[in-house]
């Protein structure tokens, strides 16, 4: 990691005409970084990440190493507009190898911003989530060994079951988690490093999970009584900010996320007058209906008619909403750790 402080610390130099010096760290600490400007020296802890994601962000400011000191900075090969945009709101500072940079420390400001990733940067930034642990079907599988950690013990053909998925992709999810030293045989099968292998689960669920889920989404005239109601005696569950409600009693819900196999949606239709939302209407009000990954029956969660924190967590992730970020600070602390 020092290598990507010096390299960024380059580019940053280069594109400011500052002094920039960096320092290698200790223990704890990844290094630290100082520009000299004017004849003052400002100097911050350095935080380097192979890559940053929203949910790399997002256990950083959980475990309060950089948000909000304004003396910390965040290192990564590449940090993406929405991610710098968020870190430009909540005061975190940042550079990259790409040239873009936030350094908020008055009277020195620093703001680049849009600068594009090297092709050598990007390749490796793609092959980071190619694994077939993180493709649709894998992160299946990866879900349910989240969930069961002790489904890493089972023979395939359980896992197979479990996840709903091909055999034969079990053995290469299983090869690949092994290859990324997930799964460590020493005597027995063990799930190593389940904190990492969750954000990597994160960052890969927006696009390969989620976005393959198939989702509907409903209005009513009344929404008072689907919103009273236990789904449980219809087989759906309650996910996104009522699930999250539920779970840390700190969020009013303003969007409706119910899971629901296809046969239970019919019925929900039927019992609860709801029909789909049509062209030009709000979504403010709608419910969006989602087919889970898994039978139902699997993704449930400790409280009645809700689905696992898990899948909640990784929902207010992708929100993009703060206020769904602090619940989830608080879910992950009270549910995931």
């Amino acid at each position: 990691m020092d290598n990507l402080l010096l390299q960024a610390a380059e580019v940053l130099a280069k594109n400011t005409q500052l002094n920039v010096i960096t320092r290698q760290g200790k223990a704890e600490v990844d290094g630290w970084l100082t520009i000299v400007c004017a004849e003052q020296r400002y100097e911050w802890v350095v935080e380097t990440k192979s890559r940053l994601t929203r949910p790399i962000l997002a256990k950083l400011m959980f475990q309060d190493q950089v948000l909000g000191n304004g003396k910390s900075l965040i290192v990564a090969p590449y940090i993406n507009d929405n991610l710098a945009g968020f870190c430009r709101e909540k005061q975190v500072n940042f550079i990259d190898l790409a040239g873009n940079a936030y350094l908020c420390r008055p009277p020195l400001f620093i703001d680049i911003r849009g600068q594009k990733p090297l092709p050598e940067h990007q390749s490796q930034l793609t092959r980071q989530l190619t694994g077939k642990a993180f493709q649709p079907k894998g992160m299946k599988l990866v879900m349910m060994l989240l969930l069961k950690p002790e489904l890493v013990t089972q023979p395939m053909r359980v896992m197979a079951e479990e996840a709903e998925i091909a055999l034969g992709t079990v053995k290469q999810v299983l090869d690949d988690l092994k290859q990324h030293s997930f799964i460590l045989n020493k005597g027995r099968t063990t799930l190593a490093e389940p904190d990492l292998l969750l954000t990597r689960w994160l960052d890969a669920y927006p696009h390969n999970l989620a976005a393959k889920l198939k989702q509907t989404l409903y209005v009513a005239d009344d929404l008072t009584a689907i919103r009273k109601a236990d789904l449980t005696q219809y087989g759906a569950l309650w996910g996104g900010e009522v699930a999250a409600d539920a779970y840390t009693h700190y969020l009013q819900p303003k969007t409706l996320f119910i899971y629901a196999e296809q046969h239970t949606q019919k019925t929900l239709l039927k019992t609860f007058r709801l029909r789909r939302l049509r062209a030009g209407e709000s979504e403010e009000h709608a419910i969006n209906m989602v087919e889970p990954p898994v039978a139902i029956s699997k993704i449930k969660g400790t409280k009645p008619g809700m689905t696992a924190p898990l899948l909640v967590y990784a929902e207010l992730l992708i929100s993009n909403d703060p206020r769904n970020l602090e619940t989830a600070k608080r879910l992950y602390r009270d549910y995931l750790t």
